[in-house]
């Protein structure tokens, strides 16, 4: 028997430092450790569930004894930057301070992290954990809120998830307490620990975890003296916006990091900037505002620079040296309207896989995140609405790249029943670039794709797709 555990952070961000780790370090502990799970519990027992009486919380604690293994969504790496005043530093006076990082995991909104325990649970313990686990405010520090439910289904590991091992293509090592499980030791606080002159708590170990498939956390790719150029391809930033930048403006900003981009290689690197999409199967630059949802009011969190072709080291450089965009024009203090001041703060280098998870895992179900532009002109007489729109979507997917392979085929289901080029959830964004006329906006529909088989992503398709229109996002399974 085993009892699962789905965690989800509906905030999208994940803070919390290892114990052996300084939190200037940058270094998130990612899965949560056993120790910090089982002390979660105690927590909320103390603030949220005093009434449970203490020998039944001890035996469910002693139940979860054994390392659990986890399955984690996809999910990378960022922080923020503090100044905070020392001992010398005087008020008014410049300087006298210390830099700070807040590091942190940012993860979809909508992701599940799973920890399943091998452990066989009477009846009432479950109860007592399914309501422990929804009374969990937050796991690691104050700013993880997270919901927890306790799963009735028994979802089985594969070379997915986290698993006590030494062995694998990735490995981590989690603090856990140790056998028999003394509810005593987890209450210990930090400063009760590093009194009594020891670096980790007593009664605890490292358990060694490891997995086989690389997945979950994107990180900058190691310097090489002759990168191959394919191995780059990818670059993300966190987008930090004086407004919330609303994702229905997000053409802008992807035009803008296009324009600035453009300037800084004087126009050059054609492999980099591109031109005839169809012609050279979409292999120069996609310029792509990554929002938190297709939902209306969604923001953009973090601009992807994704070229299927690969970067150079001095495109590179060219990329992540863009800090600030803004939609000021001239020096007529002419705004555009929907573009506030943005700082772009470098998240993640190499892969696309690594630096965009979320859309990348390979799916058969894709659900459009930013509106498809149909390419075609959409003759009423001859074929229906949906006939045209899944024609002009295989035609894409045909001048998408996929190797020796031929694209599997599909089906294609319009998000909303309206017979119209132009459903209401398109309407709302902005779908012509900054130099152009509104009289130039594309139709556009959300719409949901069923292929035969698995495919990987990015998959961006139709016009504009390569400032970030005709996004799509894997829907994955959920064992709910």
């Amino acid at each position: 028997m085993s009892v699962t555990l789905a965690i989800r952070f509906p905030l999208g961000r994940y803070h919390a430092t290892g114990w052996d780790r300084s939190v200037n370090e940058g270094a998130v502990e990612w899965p949560p450790s056993p120790w910090r799970l089982l002390r979660a519990l105690v927590a909320t027992w103390y603030t949220r569930w005093p009434d449970l009486p203490a020998p039944v919380l001890d035996e469910l604690l002693d139940a979860l004894g054994d390392p659990p293994s986890y399955r984690t969504p996809p999910a990378w790496p960022a922080h923020t930057r503090h100044y905070l005043p020392d001992p010398d530093h005087r008020k008014g006076a410049t300087g006298a301070t210390d830099l700070t990082l807040d590091p942190y995991l940012s993860v979809p909104r909508d992701g599940d992290l799973w920890v399943r325990w091998d452990a066989d649970l009477t009846g009432e313990q479950r109860e007592v954990l399914a309501k422990l686990a929804e009374l969990v405010p937050y796991l690691g520090r104050a700013e993880s809120v997270c919901e927890i439910r306790l799963l009735d289904s028994d979802p089985a590991p594969d070379e997915q998830w986290w698993r006590p091992s030494p062995a694998g293509t990735e490995t981590v090592r989690l603090l856990t307490p140790a056998r028999p499980i003394r509810r005593p030791i987890l209450e210990l606080s930090t400063v009760e620990v590093r009194k009594a002159r020891r670096t980790v708590p007593p009664a605890t170990t490292w358990v060694a975890y490891a997995r086989t498939r690389t997945e979950a956390v994107a990180t900058a790719a190691p310097q090489r003296a002759t990168p191959d150029r394919a191995d780059l391809n990818a670059v993300r930033f966190a987008v930090i916006a004086r407004a919330p930048f609303k994702a229905t403006h997000g053409i802008l900003l992807a035009d803008e990091m296009h324009r600035v981009v453009t300037r800084a290689l004087n126009g050059g690197s054609g492999e980099l900037l591109g031109h005839g999409g169809a012609a050279t199967d979409h292999r120069h630059a996609h310029w792509v505002p990554v929002a938190n949802g297709p939902e209306r009011g969604a923001t953009v969190e973090s601009l992807l620079v994704w070229v299927p072709a690969g970067l150079a080291p001095d495109e590179v450089a060219k990329i992540i040296n863009v800090r600030w965009l803004s939609g000021s024009r001239g020096n007529g203090g002419y705004e555009v309207k929907g573009f506030p001041d943005t700082e772009l703060r470098l998240q993640a280098v190499g892969p696309v896989e690594q630096v965009a998870p979320e859309l990348c895992h390979p799916a058969r179900r894709w659900r459009s995140l930013t509106p498809y532009l149909p390419v075609r002109h959409w003759h009423r007489k001859r074929e229906t609405l949906d006939e045209y729109v899944t024609t002009d979507v295989r035609r894409e997917l045909g001048y998408r790249s996929t190797g020796p392979q031929q694209w599997p085929d599909v089906t294609v289901t319009r998000l909303s029943p309206q017979e119209t080029l132009l459903d209401r959830w398109a309407l709302e964004f902005r779908r012509y670039r900054a130099a152009e006329r509104m009289d130039k906006a594309r139709r556009g529909l959300g719409l949901r794709l069923e292929l035969t088989a698995e495919v990987p992503g990015p998959l961006l398709l139709g016009q504009l797709s390569h400032f970030g229109y005709g996004v799509f996002v894997p829907e994955l399974s959920d064992p709910r």
